[in-house]
């Protein structure tokens, strides 16, 4: 298997990882890899990875904000139940 075969496995496990976490449960990931990269003991080996990693929760977190933005979007401002978005 290819270097850039076992990176694209790698990132579709995580993908399938962060998928089962709730919002805060993803953040606090990205927080701890991001403590790692700023900690100059990461590999420059193993750098590119922990970058992909991140992107990976980041990515998620950014869907689910997504969604909840999508939701609140469609409230009606003065009932706060939902409009007619069609």
């Amino acid at each position: 298997m290819s270097k850039a075969s076992e990176l694209k496995a790698k990132i579709k496990g995580w993908r399938n990882d962060a998928a089962d976490l709730s919002y805060e449960e993803a953040l606090q990931a990205l927080d701890l890899l991001l403590a790692d990269l700023q900690n100059d003991a990461v590999p420059l080996a193993e750098l590119q990875q922990r970058v992909l990693h991140g992107e990976v929760y980041l990515d998620h977190c950014e869907s689910l904000l997504k969604t909840v933005e999508n939701t609140v979007v469609t409230l009606d401002p003065d009932s706060l139940k939902p409009t007619d978005v069609s």
